[in-house]
């Protein structure tokens, strides 16, 4: 029997990616945004895969992770996958989704 998600941001996509209805933070305060994404599908995807996991987390406990959320999204994830198994350093631990994201090449910080 497969693992799915029964979170509503994972499994609908109104909840999720480019065509959500969440803001940003810098939406409701009026800052600046300091990050942006250079792959804003694939750092969304990340972002919903990653809910869930326990930080800090290694490059295995990551891949893992991804593995057990990602049989309702099929092929998908494959993109998520690439992103981490490529850019991922085995043996550091990442504290937050952000940082995975900055290590995996899908946002650049800004300023």
């Amino acid at each position: 029997m497969s693992y799915v998600s029964e979170d509503r941001n994972y499994t609908k996509a109104t909840q999720s990616g480019a065509d959500s209805q969440a803001e940003r933070v810098g939406d409701s305060t009026g800052d600046a945004p300091i990050n942006a994404p250079s792959n804003r599908d694939t750092a969304s995807k990340m972002a919903n895969l990653l809910e869930g996991l326990q930080f800090p987390a290694t490059k295995e406990d990551i891949k893992n992770h991804i593995n057990r959320k990602s049989p309702s999204m099929g092929n998908r994830v494959n993109d998520v996958f690439e992103a981490v198994q490529n850019n991922l350093e085995d043996g550091v631990k990442y504290d937050n989704v952000y940082s995975v994201e900055l290590a995996a090449g899908l946002v650049e910080k800004k300023g």
